[in-house]
């Protein structure tokens, strides 16, 4: 994907990837994060969409064990397996980059943080 952005912009659009320290921290918090999502599915679509737009990959490894989590239970609507697959890509590029192992590894050991 290509994007315009004004050079004056770059600081309000643009993040640097995490470290990879926080990439420890993010895997963590998908361990240990146990809070739910409402069970009516536009409700929780809309607040999980809030978090992927967001951009924050705390953020982001909440939608994905939220989804996860349903998925396991096999709950999961087709918005909520758009969401989760969004989730997974965008913390697979970021921790990939941040610890240096391929997308493949990324995947496992964000299923293991999971629990599925």
């Amino acid at each position: 994907m290509v994007m315009m952005i004004g050079e004056n912009e770059l600081d309000e659009h643009i993040r640097k990837p995490i470290q990879k320290s926080e990439a420890k921290k993010v895997l963590a918090h998908i361990s240990d994060w146990s809070e739910s999502e409402s069970d009516q599915w536009k409700t929780r679509a809309n607040a999980l969409q809030v978090k992927l737009d967001d951009g924050d990959p705390i953020a982001i490894a909440e939608v994905y064990k939220t989804l996860s989590r349903r998925m396991a239970d096999d709950k999961l609507s087709a918005a909520d397996r758009r969401q989760l697959s969004q989730a997974e890509e965008r913390l697979t590029e970021e921790l990939s980059m941040a610890v240096g192992q391929p997308a493949g590894k990324i995947s496992k050991r964000l299923e293991q943080a999971a629990g599925v």
